[in-house]
């Protein structure tokens, strides 16, 4: 029976390997973003992307004038309707989170520019919920804000 069990384990170890499937672990950074300075108009996505830059190693600075690149996140957040009811009320919206990350040196030279990186999550709506519904769009936004800040390092880590 152990046998069995051990041999379980194996094949669906080698099978998850097969398939790409691997653990979310430190990503190695390319050397023009060891030492950055992170802006954009996101706090919360700024504030979680350096987070993720220093516990992969980077040295985020503070101001400019002490990194050696400059990282800048332009990012758009809106809500667009998706389903309306009898009088007109919406009933149902999807929630559509863009980002793109623009990495320069300290002479205003291009080093990386990803591509857009966009999360889409649909939300269904009712006023008489509105408060829960709050709640529940701003933890949606937060999500797909985290799942973005990954997205954009795992581009920086294949660079």
């Amino acid at each position: 029976m152990r046998k069995l069990a051990l041999l379980v384990v194996i094949s669906a170890a080698l099978l998850l390997q097969g398939c790409g499937f691997h653990l979310r672990g430190k990503v190695v950074l390319p050397e023009a973003v060891e030492n950055v300075f992170v802006e954009g108009s996101d706090f919360d996505l700024v504030a979680d992307f350096k987070d993720m830059l220093d516990f992969n190693g980077a040295s985020v600075h503070d101001d400019a004038a002490g990194a050696a690149s400059l990282m800048n996140i332009e990012s758009e957040y809106k809500r667009e309707v998706r389903t309306v009811d009898g009088r007109g009320i919406a009933t149902a919206y999807t929630l559509v989170y863009r980002a793109r990350v623009t990495v320069t040196g300290q002479d205003d030279e291009e080093i990386f520019k990803s591509d857009i990186i966009q999360q889409r999550r649909d939300f269904d709506y009712t006023a008489d919920q509105a408060l829960e519904k709050e709640d529940e769009e701003e933890f949606l936004m937060a999500e797909m804000r985290r799942e973005i800040a990954q997205r954009i390092l795992t581009q920086l880590g294949r660079r």
